[in-house]
């Protein structure tokens, strides 16, 4: 039996994988440019089975139970992996967007490609979704009406009216064809060590004495340099994001956290958790601060 979208209707071993994946997939296209691949075909019509499911898990725990801690916790990771998909989506959205208008800008006006350099990476289309793959086109169509009102071929090419006598005038080359040039940087020469161009090196008058005053003017900058103030470092639990409390009852089912992992808590153990899944704890009277 399909399930949404057309796909098979997956297991709950399955949607688990599919999780995993989601939050993998999130972090990889966060440090690329181009859209990464996806790691299964309807990767986004899984992903709607996996929130279906959620969603239904958390309606029987409250009808069950009503809004304890154990819907507190399912609730919290559904909004989790929302957050996930929208981060995901715009991310994917904006490596398609740029990687149409390239592809398009780089073509020359007789349609042919021009050179473009080996980071630039063609799609293959198998690996995607085939709704981006739509996005992606309408993108293209819509850079080649831009570039048809801003007659952006007579702006690169020049008109065809030719000028008897005119010098030839080419553009500038393509953006990927620019390499970096050596420049020569003069380094100026310090005052103090420069060669006069005539008379001899007058030293200025300064006696002891006034060296000796400034010295008792300022008795804390010997050298004259200003001390370097110190600097605080924040403690590694803030800056991670993450709280300490004390765990003051068993949990049944282990915590997932935003990057997929389990974590396990029983009655006293000191756990280091997310801040908003702490928060969750503690309000449910789960567990209770406890700071270094």
């Amino acid at each position: 039996m399909d399930g949404e979208g057309g796909a098979p209707r997956l297991n709950r071993y399955q949607l688990q994988s599919i999780e995993k994946s989601l939050f993998e997939l999130t972090r990889k296209q966060k440090s690329q440019a181009v859209p990464v691949d996806l790691p299964v075909p309807a990767f986004w019509s899984s992903v709607g089975q996996l929130l279906h499911h959620l969603e239904m898990e958390l309606a029987e725990t409250i009808r069950d139970e009503g809004m304890s801690a154990k819907a507190q916790l399912k609730s919290r990771r559904l909004g989790i992996i929302r957050t996930c998909v929208s981060d995901l989506t715009r991310l994917r959205l904006n490596a398609f967007t740029q990687h149409a208008v390239l592809s398009n800008l780089l073509k020359s006006p007789q349609g042919d490609a021009m050179s473009v350099s080996a980071s630039f990476q063609s799609m293959d289309w198998e690996r995607h979704d085939p709704s981006e793959r739509a996005y992606h086109s309408g993108v293209g169509h819509l850079v080649e009406k831009y570039k048809h009102e801003v007659s952006w071929n007579a702006l690169l090419r020049g008109s065809t009216i030719e000028i008897p006598g005119a010098p030839e005038i080419s553009g500038h080359a393509p953006l990927t064809e620019f390499t970096e040039q050596d420049e020569k940087v003069s380094t100026p020469t310090p005052a103090a060590v420069r060669t006069p161009q005539s008379g001899n090196w007058e030293d200025p008058e300064f006696d002891e004495e006034d060296r000796i005053r400034q010295m008792d003017g300022f008795p804390d900058r010997a050298t004259g340099a200003a001390p370097a103030a110190p600097v605080g470092e924040a403690p590694a639990e803030e800056e991670s994001g993450l709280c300490r409390i004390l765990i003051l009852q068993d949990l049944s089912e282990p915590i997932i956290t935003e990057d997929g992992s389990e974590i396990t808590l029983t009655a006293g153990d000191v756990e280091s958790c997310p801040t908003p899944i702490a928060d969750n704890l503690i309000a449910a009277g789960l567990a209770e601060p406890a700071p270094l």
